[in-house]
């Protein structure tokens, strides 16, 4: 295939995820699905929401993927403008990201409580659930212990490493959100070298963050008063960046596979440790993610009419 075809297929799957050809798509739909909620989402999120929003409406739900957060509200300003819709249930989920707020600002509208929808995935929580089901380990044995604590010490040095490169992000966000930084595209292994017994800055890290502070014109007194923010945030695991993070909790579960495999780290070899993570882990670890209470209530409160 030619990258000229290649970039016109592109183009095309990224048109039919904008909010007009959302819109149509919904508006076509409406009708003849009149007692179904309608979800829109950004990206792969669905993987996610898809399971919750089934608890309360089993099938009778539409997910729309609307491509992109700015795509989300579009579709929303939309929909909304039209009384036509009023009786139609229609669900918007976005990310928080580093943005202003839109908490409450749409009875509709459900704003992810932390930086993105990865750092529902990303929590010590959701690791204990994993050693539970993946590796039989419980709270009861040692090596549970031992995997607890290897992971607290290697996110505190990790989160410490990859600061900068956040305080980055929210210096963009904040303050130049007209510019273009491809940070999707910034590995974090570019940034972190992950181990059971440390982890210590990337080779690339130094140059990855010398190629952004230069493309973005950065203030570094205005950069060093975000990062010093966010060294005091008491949640970091919610506030930075959550593709990272899921990346750090993945790469530290496929090393204890590797160990357990190798004979290595555990007092015993386990067995049945299957546990495989590809780039579908949205869907493959959505079981063991968090629901934010937040996410219930709004949940709730869009449930059928009628339903108990």
């Amino acid at each position: 295939m030619s990258e000229d075809k290649e970039m016109t297929l592109e183009q095309m799957r990224a048109k039919r995820n904008v909010a007009e050809a959302v819109f149509k798509k919904f508006t076509e739909a409406k009708d003849k699905f009149d007692t179904y909620a309608f979800c829109f989402f950004e990206g792969e999120d669905g993987k996610y929401y898809n399971s919750r929003i089934e608890k309360y409406w089993g099938g009778n739900f539409i997910p729309l993927v609307a491509g992109n957060k700015k795509e989300v509200l579009k579709v929303m300003k939309m929909i909304k403008a039209s009384p036509l819709y009023n009786t139609v249930c229609t669900m918007f989920f976005v990310d928080r990201d580093y943005d202003k707020s839109l908490k409450g600002t749409d009875k509709d509208l459900f704003e992810t409580p932390c930086y993105s929808i990865e750092n529902l995935y990303a929590q010590e929580t959701t690791f204990c659930r994993i050693l539970q089901a993946e590796f039989g380990l419980s709270i009861i044995d040692s090596d549970y212990c031992k995997c607890l604590e290897t992971y607290r010490a290697r996110l505190a040095e990790f989160n410490q490493i990859i600061s900068h490169f956040n305080a980055i992000v929210k210096y963009q966000h904040q303050c130049e959100p007209d510019s273009v930084c491809q940070f999707s595209a910034i590995r974090t292994s570019h940034l972190a070298r992950i181990s059971v017994d440390e982890v210590v800055k990337s080779n690339h890290h130094d140059r990855v963050i010398a190629k952004l502070l230069e493309q973005l014109h950065v203030s570094p007194e205005k950069l060093s008063q975000i990062e010093e923010n966010l060294a005091q945030e008491p949640k970091p695991h919610l506030v930075l960046r959550g593709k990272n993070q899921l990346d750090f909790m993945v790469s530290l579960i496929k090393i204890f596979k590797d160990l357990n495999a190798q004979g290595d780290y555990f007092s015993r070899k386990l067995t049945r440790v299957y546990i495989t993570i590809s780039e579908n882990r949205l869907s493959e670890l959505s079981q063991y993610a968090v629901t934010p209470p937040e996410l219930t209530e709004f949940l709730n409160a869009h449930r059928p009419q009628g339903a108990a």
